[in-house]
């Protein structure tokens, strides 16, 4: 009797912060996803994402009671470990179905708590009187097979590049946004060349806005020597360089002097470009005041012998393993100069690939992926304008060709090389001129730069 009197006093004495005033509301009113798992392709182990809200919303039928994504999940996500957030309507709460036995009523829904949704699962939710109740069906849909194919739909016109004299078009994704640096150029009467440099926001595909832009500038220099203006990210920062100057999205009006030909982005705590020399550079920590030195190129005397060194079009693709999350990779995608009398056939035609293990512990050399010219499905060609992204545990890559449309894809990060008919470029695609490709953690993205055309494709 004793104890009954102590709870009793302990209980009254927090009521205050614990009290709940009765209502008879019912109902739940948004649903968001938190944290989930995805199982690795190669090793049992797992990494974690966050699908954004505007990716894979989720819907609340209040009619049919049913509650579920439109946009299945991406493949391997761990049904049996996702992470829910529910907004109840007034101080209802919610009472979860039994994963073994229907209509059973058991599990208190917390949003803390990872939940099963192997199949469509119910959760009762009361009102806080004790009155009223209400059911829902919670589907969480999941791609089942990974397919190798592209689904392509079009999307809306980025009207800042349509019908412009592009030289160079380099897209990159970061914080839910496409961003796209577009070179554009024009002859006056005295067939000077001018040029300019944008580099323009979209969230949807469809609206654009002006992130940063210069003034028409003349090119006093031979057009062969034309540094191109380059774009990157880092550390969830935009940097662009242009014109000798580094420039970051913190504040675009503040810049600093570089002497880089090109950057090309970063991992970790490295940043990297290239120089004129065509060697790759990295910078440790903040680009803007760290200053590059030579990162270590593997053999670099032996494989400059054909000029197998980057030179232009750069694309740079970062990465997990996935037998250790703490070790990355790079693959440095690019286009040698191009010069035939100063170039071994056969390897003229060739794109260039560097790659190398990012190992804090470890530090590795950046080494040749040396193509093996005689399998013609082994090897990347050399394409004007070549733009590469990641998909599908792997890389694709296109360039700026009129008369082919195709895409090569990599299935062991720039190895090897291969076409398939069920990965290829959208039907509707109008030209191959110049296009860039970006991928973010859902999406494969495609904008044409002859019409300004903007293409999705659902990435597996």
């Amino acid at each position: 009797m004793l104890s009954a009197v102590v709870m009793l006093l302990t209980t009254s004495c927090s009521s205050k912060e614990n009290t709940v005033t009765p209502d008879d509301y019912t109902g739940i009113t948004a649903a968001t996803f938190g944290a989930l798992r995805r199982l690795n392709t190669t090793s049992g182990s797992y990494s974690t994402y966050t699908p954004s809200s505007a990716t894979y919303p989720i819907y609340i039928d209040q009619i049919k009671g049913q509650i579920y994504n439109p946009d299945s999940l991406p493949v391997r996500t761990i049904a049996s470990k996702i992470l829910l957030s529910l907004s109840f309507k007034g101080n209802s709460s919610g009472i979860l179905e039994s994963t073994e036995k229907a209509d059973s009523f058991s599990q208190y829904f917390y949003a803390t708590d990872t939940l099963d949704f192997t199949k469509p699962r119910k959760i009762r939710v009361t009102s806080s009187d004790g009155v009223h109740s209400k059911d829902y069906t919670i589907d969480i849909r999941i791609h089942k097979t990974s397919m190798d194919s592209i689904k392509w739909s079009k999307m809306g016109v980025c009207n800042n590049i349509k019908n412009k004299k592009l030289i160079g078009l380099k897209a990159i994704g970061i914080d839910d946004a496409l961003y796209l640096l577009a070179t554009d150029t024009t002859k006056n009467a005295l067939n000077d060349i001018y040029y300019s440099v944008q580099v323009l926001k979209t969230t949807d595909g469809n609206t654009w806005s002006t992130e940063y832009s210069t003034p028409s500038t003349k090119i006093t220099v031979p057009f062969s020597d034309f540094r191109t203006p380059s774009i990157g990210t880092y550390n969830n920062r935009i940097y662009l360089l242009n014109d000798g100057t580094l420039r970051c999205s913190d504040d675009w009006t503040t810049s600093t002097s570089c002497t880089l030909r090109a950057i090309l982005g970063g991992y970790d705590n490295s940043f990297y470009g290239v120089s004129d020399q065509k060697k790759i550079m990295v910078a440790t920590g903040d680009p803007m005041t760290a200053s590059f030195s030579n990162d270590d190129m593997e053999d670099l005397t032996y494989y400059a012998t054909g000029d197998s060194l980057p030179y232009c079009d750069y694309n740079l693709i970062t990465t997990q393993l996935l037998t250790d999350p703490l070790v990355g990779r790079a693959v440095l995608i690019a286009n040698k100069q191009y010069d035939a009398k100063n170039i071994t056939a056969p390897n003229k035609d060739l794109a260039v690939i560097w790659s190398k293990i990012i190992d804090s512990e470890m530090p590795q050399k950046w080494y040749f992926l040396n193509p093996a010219w005689e399998n013609h499905y082994k090897v990347l060609p050399r394409m004007p304008y070549l733009s590469a992204a990641a998909y599908a545990n792997g890389i694709i890559a296109v360039g700026g060709n009129p008369t082919t449309k195709t895409l090569y894809y990599s299935n062991d990060w720039g190895t090897t090389w291969t076409t398939k008919d069920t990965i290829k470029l959208p039907e509707g695609l109008q030209g191959t001129a110049q296009v860039a490709l970006v991928s973010d953690e859902n999406f494969i993205y495609l904008i044409d730069g002859s019409n300004g055309e903007i293409w999705r494709g659902r990435r597996m």
